[in-house]
């Protein structure tokens, strides 16, 4: 019977279970709720091939396979990960049976890949299930973290302003600056936001021909006022006429927020450069900051929405996701070259003629940027 032998063989079943879905999960993080999953789905497995406690030892398997699903989740695992963690164990059962000549019935060959399936639907279903929950607390976040930025920022220039209405301050002076700051603070989130916007409600790109070096001179037309505050230099290093033809607003999204994040992060006085050229059928676009450098542990998260990373904790932390995600729908790549003490380079890849591809949109076509670091 394959209970008797799943009873006798316990330990080499998960050994060789374990052995496959560390294989799977790679460079991946395990936990003690992983480790201890797998027995207890074992013994489940067992009672319900012995018949006893049937519809109740189901519910069981249920429970379990949906706890091992939200460990998964917890832990970064993919939704392909879920499913083969269940199949290395009826692949280590198969396979042990073989080398111990223990044949296996088609009825209890059937009940096993049914217990299969029970949990990996289980578990499917509760790790679909929290990544949809995840998603809403983001939004969640997202929302109340725009609305007191927002307020924060109108806040500061509704008092400078009526300062300056009831005559206690000059219009040129610091209160005035204050105004002006805030301002352009409120401009900058809802440009932002705007973007991320655009491209969640429409991620299909818009071609259409234009000049690098055009667009260039208008972001940092507009993000001068704000790099004179800081005594910082903003300079269009274009040596040659580029000429593209991609989606004009997802390139100005992506250069403006790299110059934003520059301007945030950058020394006073510092400089920000903006470099672009020419590689085969594709266009290189740089833009270089004065930050000082990033630290390995920033780098890991750099990407990720709500993410803050020098000293300077204001704002949403959503220029570089938006970036990336802009990046990605350019069918383009984005690196980050390391300068330790000095700064850093964003490092953007994109085809300069767009042949636009069937979107899949299930997919948030994130990538991890990797650390390139210079002495």
């Amino acid at each position: 019977m394959l209970f008797e032998f799943l009873e006798k063989y316990r330990t080499e079943v998960l050994t060789l279970a374990e052995e496959k879905i560390l294989k799977l999960a790679g460079p991946l993080p395990s936990s003690v709720e992983l480790r201890k999953g797998l027995p207890i789905f074992y013994d489940h497995l067992i009672s319900y091939l012995k018949g006893t406690q049937d519809g109740q030892n189901e519910t069981q398997i249920v429970k379990g396979a949906a706890g091992h699903g939200k460990e998964l989740l917890r832990l970064n695992y993919t939704l392909s990960h879920v499913v083969h963690s269940y199949g290395a164990m009826c692949q280590a059962v198969t396979e042990l049976a073989l080398r111990k000549r223990q044949s296996i019935s088609t009825q209890e060959f059937n009940d096993l890949n049914m217990c299969i399936d029970i949990a990996i639907a289980s578990a499917v279903s509760e790790f679909q299930y929290r990544t949809v929950q995840a998603s809403e607390e983001r939004e969640v976040q997202h929302l109340g973290f725009l609305v007191h930025e927002l307020r924060n920022a109108l806040s500061s220039a509704t008092i400078a302003h009526d300062m300056m209405k009831q005559g206690l301050v000059g219009i040129g002076g610091s209160t005035s600056r204050v105004l002006g700051e805030n301002l352009l603070r409120m401009r900058d989130i809802i440009d932002r936001s705007l973007s991320e916007v655009r491209m969640r409600a429409d991620p299909e790109v818009h071609i259409e021909p234009f000049r690098l070096n055009t667009l260039v001179d208008q972001i940092i037309l507009t993000a001068q006022s704000e790099a004179q505050n800081k005594n910082q230099s903003l300079i269009n290093d274009i040596k040659i006429s580029i000429e593209l033809e991609t989606d004009r607003q997802l390139v100005l999204s992506s250069i403006a927020n790299l110059i934003q994040n520059a301007l945030k992060y950058s020394k006073i006085g510092g400089r920000i450069s903006i470099r672009a050229g020419y590689a085969a059928e594709n266009v290189i676009i740089e833009v270089e900051d004065e930050c000082g450098g990033i630290h390995p542990q920033v780098m890991k998260n750099i990407f990720k929405p709500f993410a803050s990373g020098g000293f300077d904790q204001s704002g949403l932390g959503l220029g570089l996701t938006i970036v990336q995600r802009a990046v990605f729908l350019l069918q383009g790549e984005i690196t980050i070259i390391n300068l330790p003490n000095r700064g850093c380079t964003f490092h953007i890849d994109l085809p300069k003629k767009l042949t636009p591809k069937p979107l899949n949109r299930a997919s948030s076509g994130e990538k991890s940027a990797q650390p390139i670091n210079k002495s």
